[in-house]
């Protein structure tokens, strides 16, 4: 068990790490909690959650909003299919893009993930964090997003 002390966080990182540290070594321990918890990987599962709200996507809008390369997008989606929880056809004002979407099980499929992922956020930020910390997350985090961009536009 790691001892806390103004040196160390829980974690046993040291304090004085610099916040992208802190950022890289939380995001990883979620992603593999949040993957054994759901059963599935964040990609699978971003890719069921944005087809649920979106209706139907082509596989390149897919890989444009994921910021994932199109070949992982039809490999994804060919699983999915053969599993039933996706179905997809040739756009129809352009046959060279395939359009994807949830079938009726696809769909509750993802209901039912949906609370699996709602139970996962709740453990994760209930215990010793406040509505205001994760408020005040959520405008940091923000914040970075946005100064990446403006980076990204810089450069």
């Amino acid at each position: 068990m790691t001892t806390n002390d103004a040196s160390t966080m829980p974690s046993g990182m040291p304090a004085s790490d610099s916040i992208l540290h802190h950022l890289s070594h939380t995001y990883h321990e979620i992603a593999a909690a949040f993957e054994r918890h759901m059963g599935m990987s964040r990609a699978r599962w971003a890719l069921l959650n944005r087809l649920s709200h979106e209706g139907s996507l082509t596989q390149a809008r897919l890989a444009q909003v994921l910021h994932v390369d199109a070949a992982a997008i039809t490999r994804q989606v060919k699983q999915l299919e053969a599993e039933g929880l996706v179905t997809r056809w040739a756009a129809p004002e352009d046959n060279r893009f395939t359009v994807v979407a949830l079938t009726e099980d696809g769909r509750a499929f993802v209901e039912t993930q949906r609370a699996r992922r709602d139970e996962f956020e709740r453990i994760v930020t209930t215990t010793g964090i406040t509505a205001d910390d994760l408020d005040h997350m959520r405008h940091c985090l923000l914040h970075m997003r946005r100064n990446l961009e403006m980076l990204e536009d810089a450069g």
